[in-house]
C-alpha cells in the first residue's frame, strides 16, 4: 500500500509540474505577442493568466464545495482554455522552431516595425483559427446523429429484428446537464428500440450534479421492450458507485456488475466491471467465470466499457457474439486522436472476427474540453438479426 501510494504522490508531482512549465511556456509566448503591439503590466497579466489557467484545475478538486456563481464560470472558462491549451502546445514549439531557422537563414523581415506587424497578423490568424477550431467543435460535440449497424449472428433469436440502442460516455454533470441529457433520451425513444444498453461513463467526474438535478429520474424514461442496461466506466468508479447503483436501480435501470441477465429467453446481456477497477484494488472477474454457466446457443452480448485489446481477445475466445464499447470517444478531437487510435486494434466503428462482433462507439457526451474535431456526437443503433431459423418464435 506504502509503494502504491508513493507511486500516486510521484505521477502527481510529475503531471503537475508538466502543466505548470507548459503553462508558463505559453504565458510567456502569449505575453510575448502582445506586447508586439501593447504595453502590458506584467504582474496583472500573470494573475489574470494563473486564475484562467488554474479555473479547471480548481474546478474538478474544490468544485462541490464552491457555490453555483462561481463553480460554472471557472468550469466553461477553464474548460475551454484546456482545449486552447492543447493546440497552442502544438503551435509556438513550431513557431520557435522557424525563429530559430530564421536566425540562421534569415527569411523573415529584419526591420523591428515590420517583423512586429508579421508578428501580429500571425497572431490574429492564430486566434482566428483557434476560434473556428472551437466554435466548430462545440458544435460537433453537441451536434448528434444516429449511427446504424447490421449486424448477424450464427445463433437462433426468437426477435426477427432486435434493435439495440447503444449510448456511452455521456460524461454527466455541470456542462452535459439535465438539458442535454433529456434531447438524449428524446432521441432514444424515437429510435423506439428493443433494448437500450449504456456502456459506461455515465456520470463525469462528480456525482453531486447527477444527485442534485435527479438525472436518474431522466433516464428511468428511456422506453424500450426489454429495458435499460448499464454497466460501468472508469468516470462511474470508486466512491460513487454506491449512489449510482441506487439511483439507477430506483428508476428501473438494470446495473449489470460482472452479471448477466437472460432476456425473453432468447439472448444474454452480460455488464463485466471496467478494467480500471484493478487501480483501486478491485477485482473484475473474467469472462469465462461470469458466463460458465450461460445456455451459449443463445446469443450473448457483452457490455465492456474499454475496448482493450486483451479484453476483445478474451471476448473473442469465449465464444462471445456482440461485444459493446465505448471509452474512446475515437480521439476526441485532433490531433490528439492519433495516440487513441496507437492503443487500440479498434478504436472506433464495427469489427467482425469469425463469429465474433465488435462494436465501439465514440460516445455522445466529451471529458474535458466539450468539442470534437473528426468526431462527432452519437447514438447508437444495432439492427440484430439471426443467421439461423427458430422453428417457433413464439413458443414460450
Amino acid at each position: 500500500m506504502r509503494n502504491f501510494d508513493f507511486r500516486i504522490f510521484f505521477f502527481v508531482l510529475i503531471a503537475t509540474s508538466v502543466y505548470a512549465i507548459g503553462n508558463y511556456y505559453i504565458g510567456r509566448r502569449v505575453m510575448e505577442r502582445i506586447q508586439h503591439r501593447y504595453t502590458l503590466n506584467n504582474r496583472i497579466f500573470w494573475i489574470i493568466f494563473w486564475v484562467v489557467a488554474l479555473a479547471y484545475v480548481v474546478n474538478q478538486v474544490a468544485g462541490d464545495y464552491l457555490p453555483g456563481f462561481l463553480s460554472t464560470p471557472m468550469l466553461y472558462v477553464g474548460i475551454y482554455y484546456v482545449a486552447i491549451l492543447s493546440y497552442l502546445m502544438l503551435v509556438f514549439p513550431i513557431i520557435d522552431m522557424i525563429r530559430l531557422a530564421n536566425k540562421r537563414y534569415s527569411f523573415l523581415p529584419k526591420d523591428s516595425a515590420a517583423y512586429s506587424n508579421f508578428s501580429f497578423y500571425v497572431t490574429i490568424f492564430l486566434a482566428v483559427a483557434i476560434g473556428t477550431i472551437l466554435i466548430y467543435g462545440t458544435w460537433s460535440g453537441r451536434s448528434s446523429y444516429v449511427k446504424a449497424y447490421d449486424v448477424k449472428v450464427n445463433k437462433t433469436l426468437r426477435e426477427d429484428n432486435l434493435k439495440i440502442a447503444l449510448i456511452s460516455d455521456i460524461h454527466l454533470g455541470d456542462y452535459m446537464d439535465v438539458k442535454r441529457l433529456k434531447n438524449l433520451v428524446g432521441e432514444v425513444n424515437e429510435m423506439n428500440p428493443d433494448i437500450v444498453l449504456i456502456a459506461g461513463d455515465l456520470i463525469d467526474s462528480s456525482i453531486k450534479p447527477f444527485l442534485e438535478n435527479q438525472m436518474a429520474k431522466e433516464l428511468g424514461k428511456l422506453n424500450s421492450q426489454y429495458g435499460t442496461y448499464f454497466s460501468f466506466g472508469n468516470h462511474d468508479l470508486g466512491s460513487k458507485v454506491p449512489q449510482l447503483t441506487k439511483s439507477l436501480e430506483e428508476v428501473g435501470v438494470t446495473v449489470l456488475k460482472d452479471d448477466f441477465k437472460l432476456i425473453n429467453d432468447s439472448f444474454y446481456v452480460v455488464g463485466r466491471e471496467d478494467v480500471a477497477i484493478k487501480r483501486m484494488g478491485g477485482n473484475r472477474k473474467s469472462l469465462k467465470d461470469i458466463t460458465k454457466d450461460l445456455d451459449k446457443t443463445k446469443p450473448v452480448i457483452v457490455i465492456d466499457h474499454n475496448p482493450m485489446n486483451a479484453s476483445l481477445k478474451e471476448a473473442q475466445n469465449e465464444r462471445i457474439d456482440l461485444q459493446v464499447s465505448g471509452h474512446t470517444h475515437r480521439g476526441q478531437f485532433i490531433p490528439y486522436n492519433f495516440f487513441t487510435n496507437r492503443g487500440y486494434d479498434l478504436v472506433y466503428g464495427y469489427d467482425k472476427k469469425e463469429d465474433f462482433n465488435v462494436i465501439v462507439s465514440s460516445g455522445y457526451g466529451t471529458w474535458g474540453p466539450p468539442i470534437r474535431i473528426g468526431s462527432r456526437s452519437e447514438i447508437v443503433q444495432i439492427n440484430l438479426t439471426s443467421n439461423m431459423e427458430l422453428v417457433d418464435k413464439g413458443s414460450n
